[in-house]
Parts: structure tokens; sequence; C-alpha cells
């Protein structure tokens, strides 16, 4: 009966063993995210950047449309939604966002393994508590 806890108690901790590096897994996972996560943060800055930019010559472009009364609207409109289209053709702002989801999406899937694992680990935990007393209850 001895060698039978033994090797119960030698197997509850050699899983809590793989649970324990499930979970730093599970951490490098998130530090990976997390890393991600900044890195879209500083494409994102980048992005706000040139897209102030964009906006300053817009706005730039406005004010020479109103200085120069001369120069033809048309050429002028034209020139402005040349410029606008442009802005719209690069899609930055729409591949930033989607670069977002997908970083939000990796990380709530980060989050359920976590708790995931959180779970397993406290039933590991009472079963070794339940292990613990029946030793103590059978001596």
């Amino acid at each position: 009966m001895s060698n039978e806890m033994e090797k119960f108690i030698e197997d509850m901790v050699n899983k809590i063993e793989q649970i324990t590096e499930s979970l730093d897994g599970t951490i490098a996972q998130i530090n990976k995210i997390e890393e991600s996560v900044n890195n879209l943060n500083k494409g994102f800055e980048k992005e706000t950047a040139s897209m102030n930019e964009n906006i300053r010559l817009i706005i730039e472009a406005l004010k020479q449309f109103r200085v120069q009364s001369n120069s033809s609207i048309s050429e002028l409109a034209k020139e402005l939604n040349n410029t606008v289209k442009n802005i719209w053709d690069e899609k930055k702002i729409q591949k930033y966002f989607e670069d977002a989801k997908q970083s939000v999406d990796r990380i709530k899937e980060a989050e359920k393994v976590v708790s995931d694992n959180l779970y397993y680990a406290q039933l590991l935990t009472i079963v070794k508590n339940i292990s613990t007393y029946l030793q103590k209850v059978k001596k």
C-alpha cells in the first residue's frame, strides 16, 4: 500500500510540474503578445505622425487655395482629391486596426489558456490535499 501511495504522490508531483511548465509557456506567450502589442503601438504612433503630416499637407493645400485665388479651382480640387485619394489608398489606418484586432484576439486566447491552466492547477492542489489527508487518516 505504501508503494502505491508513493507512486500516486509521485504522479501528482509530476502533473503539478507539467502544469507549472505549461504555465511558464503561457507566460512566455503572453510576454510575446505584449511585445507584439508594444510594436503595434509604435507602428500606430508612426502612422499617426504620418497621418498628422498628411493632414498638415491638406491644410496647407487649403491655405494655398485661399491665397492663390488666381489658380483655377478645378486644379486645386484635383490636387486635394489626389492627396486624399493617396491617403485613402494606402489604407494605413485600416491595416493598423486589423493588426490591433488580431493582437486583441491573441490576448483573449492567452487569457483563456491561463485561466484553464490555473483551474487545473487548483484541481491538482485539491487532489493533493485530499491525498495528504487520506495518508494522515490511514496512519
